[in-house]
């Protein structure tokens, strides 16, 4: 433990916490990625056709092509 600890002949600059920008684009990550996530959950059923029988293949389901 250092004696005198809060005394010191230099002047150390305090911190003035996150800029305001880090905490905006921080902020906008977040709101993207609920975002994105909003956008796959809305669009899960479309281009799909369920059930998969529904499907037409040009394959055969044997395995040979």
């Amino acid at each position: 433990m250092a004696l005198h600890a809060d005394v010191s002949p230099y002047e150390i600059p305090r911190s003035r916490g996150v800029p305001p920008v880090v905490r905006w684009l921080f902020i906008a990550g977040i709101v993207v990625v609920f975002i994105v996530g909003y956008v796959s959950v809305h669009f899960a059923r479309e281009f799909h056709v369920w059930p998969a029988s529904q499907v037409e293949t040009k394959a055969p389901p044997s395995g040979h092509f």
